[in-house]
C-alpha cells in the first residue's frame, strides 16, 4: 500500500483502517477482501512490526473508500509500451519506476513536486524524482472491453525485490470505476469483468449506495434575481440539514445527483460543521449561469444538495470555509477572442490564483500603507448607542465574522460612535458607522482622486480592457495602532474598534487612492487606470494587454491585496467602468444607469432635488448647455444653502443628530423649474452621443451612428 502525506503532518497519526505490514510492493493487510485468487505479494516473507499508515491531507466524500487489495494485471500499454502493472486499491498515488521511465518515457519531461512524502514501502519514506502525465490502456481480457485513461504518475526508484512490474496503479486514476461502469451499465452485470477485479468493483458499488446527502442549500434573499448567461453572483444562503448526521465537513457541489437549478453551477466549497453551527447554517456562496440563456433564481429557493465529507487528515483544513478558486470564465461568452487567447489569459490569471479572494471575508492586507487619523484636538467624545433589533441574526453574524477575521476587535476606547443598520435591496443588512462627529474634528487629507473625465481620456486608442475589483478594499488597509481607538463604535451587542480602515472616515478615500497609485507605480495613467478600488487595464493589442495585465497582477500580489473574482472582467473589447461604457470607439453613457431617469419623480424637497441634480451632473458633459438648463433648479439649492448658512451661526458644536429631509420646495416650484426638470430628463433619456478623444485634445461629442 502506498500512502502519501504532506511534510508538516505528524508522523504519529494513527490509521483509521486496518494495520499494514510493509512489503517490497503494495502491502498485505490483516483483513483482505475475498478474491477469486489470492493477491500476490513479493519481497521478504518476514513481517516486521506494524507501521502506522500515513494519510494525505485531502478531503474525500463519505462512502468512497476502496477495499485495500492488490491485483496483478496482464500486460498494460503505457504510452504505447507494453509492461506489467499492478492495481493497488489502497494506494493513493500511481507509481512508475525510474528504470522504466528512463528506458521508455524519457521524452516526457518530469515536473517538479514539493511538500509531499510517500510512505508504505518498507519502513522509510520513498524518494521520488517528479511526476508526469501518461496514457494508460488495459486490454479487453481484463474488463471485457479495451479502454484507458490519463493518469498522473510519480517516478521513483525501484524498491528491492519489486522486479515483476514497472507500474503501480493507484486510486488517483479511478481506473476501475471509469472503465467498468460503462460496461456494467450496458450489459447489466459484471460477468465480463476479470474475476480478480469483480469484488473490488462490487465493493465500490455498495459503498457508493451509502447516502451522502445530508441536506440542501437554500437561497435566503427575498427577491428574485435574473442571472444572465455567463454571469457570476454571490449571495447569502442557509444550509438546512434533513436530519442525517453529517461528518466533520460538508461539501457544496453542483454535481450531487444534479441537485442544482438547471444551468446554475455552484462554485465548490468545503465547510466545517463546526463553522455551520457557529453561523447557524448561514454561508456565503457564489453561483454561475453556465447555460446560454438567462436563469431566474427564485426567492428562498433550494440551490444545491449538501453532502457529508470526511477528512483523511486535518492538515490544511481549518474551522472555517475552504474554497477553491474556480476556473476563470470569460464573459460574455460571445467575446471576439479566439480559444487560444482565452486559454492564455486564463492561465495568466490562474497563475496568480492566490491573488483572488475565496469569500467576502478572505481579505488581503496592504504592506506599505497604514491609515492615520489626525485630530484638531484630542478631546474624546462619546455618542449614545442607537436602537437596533437585537434579534437580527445578520448583525450578529457580521460582528462575529468581522471579529473572526480580525477586522474588528473588542475596545476600551474613550471614543464612541454609533452604528447605523442599512437594509440592502436583497434583504441583507449592511453595518455602517456614523463618523460625522469624528470627521468634524479630523484634519483633512487633501490627496485628491482623479477627475473622471480626465482619467477616462487616458483610454484613448485602447481596444482591449480588463476590469479588476478589490474585495472590500478599505478593509485591506491596516489602521495605525495609535488611531484604532478613534474608530471605536458602540452597539447593544458590544463595544468594538477597527483593526482595518472602515468606511465613512474623512481621509479614507485619500489613503486608498494613494495606496493604489503607489502600487501600480509608473504604470498609472499609461498602462492602467486606478480610481479607488476600480482598476482597468487597457491595451491596443492582445499581446500588449496580456503583458500589462501580468504586471498589474504581480504588483497587486506583491502589495498583499486581493481581488473579487466574480466582479472582474478579462480581455473584453467593451466594459463598464465608473458608470461609463468604454470601448475602442470611445466612452459613452451606461444605458442601465439612465433607465431610472425616465421615471424619476418630481423632487418634493431640497434633498431629493440635490440627488437628482447630482445624478444628472455625472453625465453633464454629454448634454450641451447643461448649466443653462439646470440654472433654475440650482437657484433653489443656492437659496436653501444661504438659509442654512444663517442657521449654522446659531448652532452649538454638539454631536449631529440623524439626517432629515430638507424643507419642502413645493411652494417655490415654478413652471421654469418644471421645464428645466423635464428637459434634463429628456436629454439623458434620449442621449445618443458618444465621446471620442484625441491625444492632447479636449473631449469632442459626436453623433453616434
Amino acid at each position: 500500500m502506498v500512502k502519501t502525506r504532506s511534510k508538516n503532518q505528524a508522523r504519529t497519526e494513527r490509521p483509521r483502517g486496518p494495520r499494514v505490514w510493509p512489503t517490497a510492493e503494495p502491502a498485505r493487510t490483516e483483513r483482505v477482501t475475498p478474491l477469486a485468487s489470492s493477491p500476490t505479494s513479493w519481497g521478504s516473507n518476514a513481517h516486521p512490526k506494524p507501521t502506522r499508515a500515513k494519510k494525505k491531507a485531502r478531503v474525500q466524500q463519505t462512502g468512497s473508500n476502496l477495499p485495500v487489495t492488490t491485483t496483478k494485471f496482464p500486460d498494460q500499454l503505457i504510452e504505447g509500451v507494453y509492461t506489467k502493472a499492478l492495481l493497488d486499491s489502497g494506494a493513493q498515488v500511481t507509481l512508475i519506476y525510474r528504470d522504466f521511465y528512463e528506458k521508455h518515457l524519457k521524452h516526457i519531461p518530469l515536473q517538479k513536486l514539493k511538500d509531499l512524502e510517500i510512505w508504505g514501502i518498507g519502513t522509510e519514506k520513498l524518494p521520488y524524482d517528479g511526476y508526469l502525465q501518461v496514457k494508460s490502456e488495459i486490454g479487453s481480457e481484463v474488463i471485457g472491453q479495451s479502454g484507458g485513461c490519463d493518469a498522473l504518475a510519480i517516478v521513483c526508484p525501484r524498491p528491492s525485490g519489486a522486479n515483476r512490474s514497472s507500474m503501480i496503479v493507484g486510486t488517483n486514476t479511478d481506473l476501475v470505476r471509469r472503465l467498468l461502469t460503462p460496461m456494467v451499465l450496458e450489459e447489466g452485470s459484471t460477468k465480463g469483468v476479470h474475476p480478480m477485479l469483480r469484488p473490488v468493483y462490487q465493493r465500490m458499488v455498495e459503498e457508493q449506495k451509502a447516502p451522502a446527502e445530508v441536506g440542501h442549500l437554500w437561497r435566503l434573499e427575498g427577491t428574485e434575481k435574473v442571472l444572465q448567461s455567463g454571469e457570476v453572483a454571490s449571495f447569502r444562503a442557509s444550509v438546512k440539514l434533513n436530519g442525517s448526521q453529517p461528518g466533520p465537513y460538508v461539501v457544496l457541489e453542483t454535481d450531487f445527483n444534479h441537485g442544482s437549478e438547471a444551468g446554475v453551477e455552484v462554485i465548490p466549497e468545503i465547510i466545517s460543521t463546526r463553522a455551520l453551527k457557529r453561523t447557524r447554517g448561514r454561508v456565503s456562496v457564489s453561483v454561475c449561469n453556465v447555460s446560454d440563456s438567462p436563469v431566474v433564481l427564485k426567492a428562498r429557493m433550494p440551490i444545491v444538495q449538501v453532502a457529508s465529507a470526511t477528512p483523511l487528515s486535518p492538515t490544511g483544513l481549518g474551522g472555517g470555509v475552504d474554497k477553491e478558486i474556480p476556473d476563470v470564465r470569460f464573459y460574455p461568452k460571445d467575446a471576439p477572442i479566439s480559444p487560444e487567447w482565452k486559454k492564455r489569459f486564463q492561465s495568466q490569471v490562474l497563475k496568480w490564483r492566490d491573488l483572488f479572494s475565496k469569500d467576502e471575508f478572505d481579505l488581503g492586507l496592504a504592506k506599505s500603507t497604514e491609515h492615520r487619523i489626525r485630530l484638531q484636538e484630542d478631546k474624546p467624545f462619546r455618542e449614545r448607542s442607537r436602537r437596533v433589533p437585537l434579534g437580527d441574526l445578520d448583525l450578529r453574524e457580521q460582528l462575529n465574522e468581522l471579529q473572526r477575521t480580525k477586522v474588528i476587535q473588542e475596545s476600551r476606547s474613550p471614543y464612541a460612535s454609533p452604528i447605523v443598520m442599512v437594509r440592502k435591496k436583497n434583504g441583507s443588512v449592511r453595518l455602517c458607522i456614523d463618523y460625522r462627529t469624528l470627521n468634524q474634528r479630523t484634519i483633512p487629507d487633501q490627496y485628491a482622486t482623479p477627475r473622471i473625465a480626465d482619467a477616462l481620456q487616458c483610454l484613448s486608442g485602447a481596444k482591449w480592457f480588463s476590469v479588476l475589483d478589490l474585495r472590500s478594499g478599505y478593509h485591506q488597509i491596516p489602521m495605525h495602532p495609535e488611531d484604532k481607538e478613534k474608530t471605536a463604535f458602540i452597539c447593544p451587542l458590544g463595544f468594538f474598534e477597527f483593526n482595518r480602515m472602515p468606511q465613512g472616515l474623512m481621509g479614507a478615500p485619500a489613503t486608498f487612492q494613494r495606496l493604489m497609485e503607489k502600487t501600480v507605480g509608473d504604470m498609472n495613467l499609461i498602462e492602467v487606470l486606478v480610481y479607488l478600488d476600480d482598476i482597468i487595464v487597457f491595451g491596443k493589442t492582445l499581446e500588449e494587454h496580456e503583458q500589462r495585465l501580468e504586471k498589474v497582477l504581480k504588483r497587486l500580489h506583491e502589495e498583499g491585496l486581493k481581488l473579487s473574482l466574480e466582479k472582474c472582467q478579462f480581455c473584453l473589447p467593451s466594459v463598464t467602468y465608473l458608470g461609463h461604457v468604454v470601448s475602442a470607439e470611445g466612452v459613452s453613457t451606461d444605458p442601465r444607469k439612465l433607465e431610472a431617469v425616465a421615471s424619476w419623480p418630481r423632487p418634493r424637497n431640497v434633498t431629493e432635488l440635490r440627488s437628482f441634480l447630482g445624478f444628472c451632473s455625472y453625465y453633464r458633459r454629454f448634454v450641451g448647455g447643461f448649466a443653462k438648463i439646470a440654472q433654475q433648479l440650482n437657484k433653489l439649492l443656492q437659496k436653501e444653502d444661504a438659509e442654512e448658512g444663517h442657521k449654522a451661526t446659531d448652532r452649538n458644536s454638539s454631536a449631529p443628530g440623524p439626517r432629515k429631509a430638507r424643507e419642502s420646495i413645493q411652494g417655490e416650484w415654478t413652471s421654469q423649474c418644471e421645464g428645466a426638470f423635464v428637459k434634463l430628463k429628456e436629454s439623458l433619456s434620449w442621449l445618443t452621443q458618444i465621446l471620442t478623444s484625441r491625444t492632447n485634445c479636449m473631449w469632442m461629442p459626436v453623433e453616434k451612428v
